[in-house]
């Protein structure tokens, strides 16, 4: 392979890489009115939403702007509801592990939040991390198969 064509599959897995975005889009849904929303989660028919065009809520507003998405689970008296849609306040348990609080009697919630475009589905492999897993697969296979012809030549 010549430099140049090293040069350019290596430019283009690196494009792979790199996640532009400008708007944070979230899964928006309540399992009360829409049972599509609960788990199993089928995102296929549900609306997204782009959180950065949402009206903040009137205590957050010039405060916070939206920053990821948040899935909770609210049980309340053996009954489940979800509730996916866009997050304000990050915390150090953003993007790795979920929160559970429990009030008195039969009442809990567990939050999750996460930051990657529809990331609140909180069951599969977004996009944009199958687009980077993609890209570096790329990477890895250039510098194999440029490794394997060089050993092969000499």
């Amino acid at each position: 392979m010549s430099p140049f064509m090293d040069k350019t599959l290596l430019f283009l897995g690196l494009l792979c890489c790199i996640q532009v975005s400008t708007a944070l889009m979230c899964y928006d849904c309540n399992s009360e009115f829409d049972p599509r929303c609960g788990d199993p989660f089928e995102p296929y028919s549900i609306g997204e939403v782009n959180c950065s065009k949402q009206e903040p809520l009137e205590h957050l507003k010039d405060k916070f702007k939206p920053m990821l998405c948040r899935k909770t689970v609210q049980k309340i008296y053996g009954k489940t509801r979800i509730v996916r849609g866009c997050g304000y306040i990050p915390d150090e348990r953003t993007d790795r592990e979920c929160v559970r609080r429990s009030g008195t009697h039969d009442v809990s919630a567990t939050y999750c939040s996460c930051t990657k475009d529809l990331c609140n589905a909180a069951t599969a492999v977004g996009n944009s991390q199958m687009l980077m897993l993609l890209g570096l697969a790329s990477i890895c296979t250039l510098f194999v198969t440029r490794h394997s012809i060089r050993d092969m030549s000499s």
